[in-house]
Order: structure tokens, then C-alpha cells, then sequence
């Protein structure tokens, strides 16, 4: 039989794989999330801001400021600072009650919605993907979007 010690051993280096191939996966979604922000951005006529789609944290707010003048009339010129706000609070409130940290995923896909709304036909899949995936799927949305034309102006 096996021992103690090699079935720990056995776990940890399971474990170890699992790891490094969680971290595999994630900067393939990040390189992907940046080349579709990054093209898209520039497409958008927003040259001077598509570097941050390279910048962890700050690619995440490039997607407010991409449908600044695209979402709901009541908050035009304001989603980004709402978004600002909403990512804050999902960090602090989080802190004490969990589903709380959902209020900046909720804006994000928002702000996807009206960006997808731009660059596809299947808006309601791409955003209700993005919403089952937790936000995972974005970064290939955006990677299929990076060569499309505008198919609408909102």
C-alpha cells in the first residue's frame, strides 16, 4: 500500500497542476481581453487611450469609457464614474457580505452589453455568456470583435 507521506505528495503535485494551469489559462484570457480592447479601442477613435487595455485594473475601466455616449440617456457622461464607484464598493462591501462584490460585475456587463450591442448581432448570447462565465468569456468576445466594423451606432 501507499504511504502517508507519497499520497500527500501525490495531492500536492496535483494540486501544482492545477495551479499552473489556472495560471496558464488566465494570461491567455488576459492576452486575448487586451488585444480585442486594444483594437477596439483604436477603432473606436480612442488611440490615446488603448494602451490601457495592457494595464491590469485600468483595462477594466477602458470598457466604461468606450460606451460613455452608448448606454441608458440617464447616464450618459456619468457610467464611467458610476463604474468607479461601483468597483469601490464591490472591493469594501465585499469585504462583509459576499455578494455584494457582484456590483462591479454587474456594471462591467453593462458596459459589455452596449460594447457587444456595437460589434455583434448576438447581443443577448455574448452578454448572457458573459454573465454565466462570471465575465471569463469577455476576453474572447473582445478578442472576436477586434476586426469587426461597427455594425450600429447606438
Amino acid at each position: 500500500m501507499y504511504s502517508e507521506d507519497s499520497i500527500i505528495l501525490g495531492l500536492l503535485a496535483v494540486l501544482g497542476f492545477l495551479i499552473f494551469f489556472f495560471i496558464i489559462i488566465g494570461i491567455i484570457f488576459y492576452v486575448l481581453n487586451a488585444i480585442g480592447l486594444f483594437k477596439i479601442a483604436k477603432k473606436m477613435g480612442k488611440e490615446d487611450l488603448a494602451f490601457m487595455a495592457w494595464i491590469p485594473v485600468a483595462n477594466s475601466f477602458l470598457v466604461p469609457i468606450l460606451v460613455e455616449n452608448d448606454v441608458h440617456e440617464e447616464i450618459r457622461g456619468k457610467f464611467t464614474l458610476i463604474f468607479a464607484i461601483s468597483f469601490i464598493a464591490s472591493i469594501i462591501l465585499g469585504w462583509f457580505f459576499t455578494p455584494f462584490s457582484f456590483i462591479y460585475l454587474i456594471a462591467y456587463l453593462y458596459g459589455f452589453y452596449f460594447l457587444a450591442k456595437k460589434f455583434s448581432k448576438n447581443v443577448v448570447a455574448h452578454t448572457v455568456i458573459g454573465a454565466v462565465t462570471l465575465g471569463a468569456s469577455t476576453a474572447i468576445s473582445f478578442f472576436m470583435f477586434r476586426n469587426r466594423e461597427p455594425i450600429q451606432d447606438i
